[in-house]
């Protein structure tokens, strides 16, 4: 019999999806699926669910039933865990994956294509409802509609709780709407589900601002639960001189900020024709550069302070835990160049707009185990790399002490996180309570706090 081997390309054709902004990953079949789920090895002691998804999905059961072609049971198994396998089947980065047995000898089970058939799957057969909630008599304000925010909001409906969502944008979704791209997450998908959260009693009010447009202390004294899912606002910026010339932005805002009510100039975000630099090597650096490739760019580099990863598994992360070593995204292969080792000093600026940047090499003493300590500037390494869009997608500090946090009286982390106040009902969850991760570790925050209300 041969051996089912991992689908090592998910991808719609390059020349294709830089095309067009549709998702870049093609559907894969159900027969693809069924023979992916059959390489499950259904381990004595599944790491893949202990060890490695947060939400707890029990992963070898629902590959037992696709396996078996049975995909309402496996869709079934994955709703009691999990409420929107929609979105992590589709930017999870698949934690259950990297400690899964298979990795050992072999590939790993692809387990988020699984995910993703099944729950769209569901959609189409129409599976797809809310269980429904005896009333509890109780309240509760939610203010933020991301990925914590929208599964908090579930699991306190499912409690009995009445839920209002406030949120500041127009839609919701936060991050999964204003922060990833249409060509990883179309935002249909979102609408779905909004449409039966709502449908089963939760309330969404949009435009409104907690703070500004309706008081912070309002809500408490009108709620009895607040939970507090505002992420993390302030992004990471790079403070060097030259900072303040035109065509510099904040990753989000190259991303989505010609979409916004508020944009008066949205050709500026546009980077056709233009040498782009983006400074920042993470997930939301590599959809910038999807972008720039989309639109049209003269150039695209991306340049990392970090050195760069071996090809395989660092002695410095053994399995199961998540592998540090250098990752490969879509929007690499389809074009642009990355460096690493690059710190950069100043802006050039010319006539008011950023012509490149001056920066340096730097070299990183390392572990004995191979993982980056202390770097260090290479004398005599100045260069200037030429760029006329610059895009800083460096991560996220944390929550402002002004504004929500201190109209409710709470305190922040020495990280800049949110204290909750439980004697008072008030809750945070997802980023703004953790640091800045992964979507699938703010549902899963959620989900415990939660989950942890008598």
């Amino acid at each position: 019999m041969e051996t089912v081997q991992r689908i090592q390309d998910v991808y719609r054709p390059v020349d294709e999806r830089v095309k067009d902004v549709k998702e870049v990953e093609r559907p894969l079949t159900a027969v693809e699926i069924v023979a992916q789920a059959g390489r499950c090895s259904n381990c004595g002691v599944p790491f893949c669910h202990g060890a490695g998804c947060p939400l707890g999905n029990l992963v070898p059961e629902f590959n037992e039933a696709v396996a078996a072609g049975d995909i309402h049971k496996g869709y079934d198994i994955i709703s009691k865990t999990a409420f929107f396998p929609e979105f992590t089947g589709r930017v999870c980065p698949a934690l259950c994956e990297s400690c899964c047995t298979r990795n050992l000898n072999d590939d790993a089970v692809m387990v988020r294509q699984v995910e993703k058939f099944m729950i769209e799957t569901a959609f189409e057969e129409g599976w797809v409802s809310l269980p429904t909630a005896e009333p509890n008599g109780k309240t509760a304000a939610v203010i933020g509609a991301g990925p914590a925010g929208l599964f908090a909001a579930e699991a306190l409906r499912r409690k009995g709780f009445a839920v209002t969502v406030y949120e500041k944008h127009e839609k919701p979704g936060g991050l999964l709407r204003y922060g990833i791209p249409n060509w990883k997450l179309e935002k249909q998908v979102i609408d779905r589900r909004v449409a039966l959260l709502e449908a089963a009693g939760i309330k969404f009010v949009c435009n409104t601002e907690i703070g500004k447009d309706i008081s912070a202390e309002y809500i408490h004294r009108n709620f009895d639960y607040t939970f507090l899912a505002i992420g993390t606002p302030n992004a990471r910026d790079l403070k060097i001189p030259g900072r303040e010339a035109e065509g510099i932005y904040l990753a989000l805002d190259y991303l989505h900020g010609a979409e916004m009510p508020d944009c008066n100039d949205p050709e500026k975000y546009n980077a056709k024709g233009k040498k782009v630099l983006i400074i920042g090597g993470g997930d939301t650096g590599n959809d910038c550069v999807g972008k720039a490739i989309r639109e049209g760019c003269k150039s695209v580099l991306q340049v990392e302070f970090m050195p760069k990863p071996p090809e395989t598994r660092s002695p410095s992360t053994p399995w199961p835990d998540w592998p540090y070593l250098l990752r490969t995204s879509y929007a690499h292969h389809e074009g642009g160049e990355r460096r690493w080792n690059v710190s950069s000093k100043q802006f050039i600026v010319k006539d008011g707009h950023v012509a490149g940047v001056e920066a340096v090499r730097v070299e990183w003493d390392m572990s004995p185990l191979g993982k980056p300590l202390k770097p260090n500037e290479v004398p005599n390494s100045t260069e200037i790399i030429e760029a006329d869009l610059v895009v800083l997608a460096m991560g996220f500090t944390g929550v402002p002490a002004e504004g929500l946090v201190n109209d409710l009286g709470l305190k922040l982390t020495p990280r800049t996180a949110i204290i909750p106040d439980p004697a008072r009902n008030i809750y945070a969850v997802g980023d703004c309570a953790n640091g800045a991760s992964l979507v699938v570790r703010a549902m899963a925050s959620a989900k415990q706090v939660v989950g942890r209300l008598k």
